[in-house]
């Protein structure tokens, strides 16, 4: 072989060499893992609606394989072919859909399927956002992990200004609060939990935090001693908010009902760590401000 030719050869096989190298994505998990894989991932199962709604909203859209059960926004999401749920899924229907990437949350899936899914040699990746700059975080290596860090990065600082603007608008005097989670028991959303940094962002002051306690169990007494100027309940815990003082009449005398300061609010919206979590700010801060959404 000529001495050109040869070095030409030698050139091409650098640059192919340098040109997979560079497709390579390397990341640190929420597990503090590094994971590397080979190029953008094209076919993503999620296994967690947070990761999800996610996706979804920095463009991959086309590259999620599969889903959970409960995985149901966007619209899009339901179209997508279904492994089972959070704490249940169907391992078997995972590895079926030929997965180049398996992203998993902390905060619903079991450590088991982490195992087995791993096992299998499929590239896992672990999110566990607790906090707003958590999800920008998030967001941000989903978007190295698929190819979209650009869009991810466009998205993220909207998201930053929304969250600032709504700060801004909430005011210097916290409004007393409390979120319940359940009513059969009476479980609120308390310290260092993702809602009450929502709470805390939109303006209000989390009287659960009291606690100390993530999600502590009120009694009914304690709930009428805190008499919070504003009431939320999840809204896939009643359908109405008059069920909250058929439950527990005495509570018509608190602030918040003798008002009119009692809201449902979107379950999904406020407790999934995700893009919506700004969604889920303005709404609480149009509550307890009575501003417009």
């Amino acid at each position: 072989m000529p001495a050109l030719f040869r070095l030409h050869a030698a050139s091409v096989v650098c640059a192919l060499a340098a040109g997979l190298s560079s497709a390579q994505i390397t990341v640190t998990d929420d597990l503090f893992r590094t994971v590397t894989i080979s190029r953008p991932a094209q076919r993503v199962v999620s296994l967690a609606p947070s990761i999800t709604e996610s996706l979804f909203a920095i463009g991959p859209g086309q590259q999620i394989a599969g889903v959970t059960a409960y995985c149901n926004y966007p619209l899009e999401a339901r179209s997508k072919p279904r492994v089972g749920g959070m704490t249940t899924p169907s391992i078997e229907s995972v590895v079926a859909l030929h997965p180049d990437l398996v992203l998993l949350s902390m905060e619903g899936n079991l450590r088991d399927d982490f195992s087995r899914i791993t096992d299998l040699k499929i590239p896992v990746v672990v999110t566990n956002p607790r906090t707003l700059k958590d999800i920008y975080r998030s967001l941000m290596m989903l978007g190295q992990l698929t190819g979209k860090s650009d869009s991810a990065s466009h998205f993220i600082a909207a998201l930053q200004n929304r969250e600032q603007t709504i700060v801004r608008k909430a005011g210097t005097v916290p409004v007393r609060t409390l979120l319940f989670v359940s009513l059969q028991p009476l479980i609120a959303a308390g310290a260092r939990t993702f809602i009450d940094e929502l709470v805390q962002r939109a303006g209000g002051t989390n009287l659960a935090s009291q606690t100390g306690l993530t999600y502590p169990t009120l009694s009914r007494e304690a709930v009428i001693a805190y008499n919070p100027d504003v009431l939320f309940v999840m809204s896939d815990v009643v359908s109405t908010t008059d069920a909250i003082t058929t439950l527990y009449p005495e509570w018509s005398r608190l602030t918040a009902v003798r008002t009119g300061r009692v809201h449902r609010i979107d379950a999904d919206m406020i407790s999934r760590p995700g893009p919506r979590a700004v969604d889920g700010l303005q709404l609480l801060s149009s509550f307890l401000h009575r501003n417009t959404p």
